[in-house]
């Protein structure tokens, strides 16, 4: 029987166990910054999401009507719930507030992709906090992927404001198309239109035509500088840049000025994360001060989200503790369920095995991955496939 759509998954065994540890790491290191667990609605107003989004994100919402009759959407993006839930819930004094999640998202796929959700982990911070945000929760982000073997993991650097700064003289909607073929990365659709706009110097669209491949190391922001004439505009990752050198991070940070993200909202330095320089795209985040509709307060805002299924599929599995199959014979449940619990409270990884049948426990235990099948009443361990047999009370360190 399957009652699983098109588009969604069930996910179990040993890629769940990854997720799951990757859930535990990132969220207890984000907990341990102060970041308090945020459990977003599953459905959100179909109105206030749309008015956030980008038209190309908009466009991608799963809609859904509540039992109340409210036009809804399922859960399309955690930063705008999180957003929500600090404006209904607390007040501008309050700020800095800092929320950290692990939860899913939906929309509809785009080709060829068919999945229509993602389980997403990551951080906010709301507050004028200046410089130092975006450089938390960037150095966050790497202290997290580092806590899952992903030591080589980059961070993708770009600003949302550049474009727009850059193409805000351009006649009609020559900047929209521009900047939508950005976001599409149709970089020679892009070369095409700049160069036929009549109304433009052949200086300026020299000088345009270079943004898509203005990408690399640092530098490229000194080259960026120097062509554009505009040291205000990279100031912003410049400092961001520096900052991350002196923590010893620089060697894991890139560049892409011509990088655009469809979400809509984000208006200051944003990035995408690689599990390493020519790896699996993680996730991303950025800033998007003061620009969600419908809140009561402005503010600087920073967040990043990943998608947990890829950390899994990217991390270094840690050694996983041995595991026991402990079997209760004869004995009353009570007793076997006591000794489990003795178990337990020394952590020790256990399945307990009510098969009246030894030898059939003893396969089972095989077929589960254990390493050591107990007997209860005898609280003697078998080593399997070995049979080798030892007092249960010298396994207690396996865990």
């Amino acid at each position: 029987m399957n009652i699983t759509p098109r588009g969604c998954v069930s996910i179990g065994g040993e890629l769940a166990h990854g997720m799951e540890e990757c859930r535990a790491r990132t969220l207890g290191l984000f907990t341990s910054y102060g970041y308090n667990p945020f459990n977003p609605a599953e459905f959100q107003l179909i109105e206030g999401t749309m008015k956030n989004l980008h038209r190309r994100r908009s466009g991608r919402i799963i809609a859904v009507n509540s039992p109340f009759g409210e036009p809804c959407c399922l859960r399309a993006d955690i930063t705008l719930s999180a957003l929500s839930y600090m404006a209904l819930h607390h007040a501008p004094e309050e700020f800095p507030l800092r929320l950290c999640y692990a939860e899913r998202v939906f929309a509809s796929p785009k080709a060829p992709k068919e999945n229509l959700e993602d389980t997403q982990v990551g951080v906010e911070l709301l507050g004028w906090e200046g410089l130092g945000a975006d450089v938390e929760v960037i150095t966050l982000l790497l202290r997290a992927l580092d806590s899952l073997g992903l030591s080589g993991s980059v961070v993708v650097l770009g600003d949302a404001s550049i474009a727009p700064a850059l193409f805000s003289g351009l006649p009609g909607n020559l900047a929209d198309v521009l900047v939508d073929y950005l976001q599409e990365g149709a970089y020679y659709d892009f070369e095409r239109t700049l160069a036929s706009a009549d109304a433009l110097s052949d200086h300026d669209k020299k000088i345009l035509s270079e943004l898509p491949s203005l990408k690399g190391t640092i530098d490229v922001l000194d080259y960026a500088e120097d062509l554009f004439g505009a040291r205000r505009l990279m100031k912003p990752l410049s400092e961001i840049c520096g900052a991350l050198g002196r923590l010893g991070l620089g060697s894991r940070v890139r560049i892409d000025l011509g990088f655009i993200r469809d979400l809509g909202y984000y208006n200051g330095p944003m990035f995408n994360v690689y599990s390493s320089p020519d790896g699996v795209l993680l996730g991303g985040g950025g800033r998007y001060d003061g620009s969600l509709a419908d809140t009561r307060f402005y503010c600087q805002a920073v967040g990043f989200g990943v998608s947990l299924r890829e950390l899994a599929l990217a991390r270094k599995p840690t050694a996983r503790a041995e595991r026991l199959m402990i079997w209760s014979g004869g004995a009353y449940p009570d007793r076997a369920l006591s000794y489990a619990s003795l178990l337990a409270d020394r952590g020790v990884s256990f399945e307990i095995s009510w098969n009246p049948d030894m030898e059939a426990s003893k396969k089972f235990a095989l077929l589960r991955g254990c390493s050591w099948w107990v007997d209860v009443e005898s609280d003697v361990a078998h080593e399997l496939p070995s049979g080798r047999r030892l007092a249960a009370r010298e396994i207690r360190g396996t865990a």
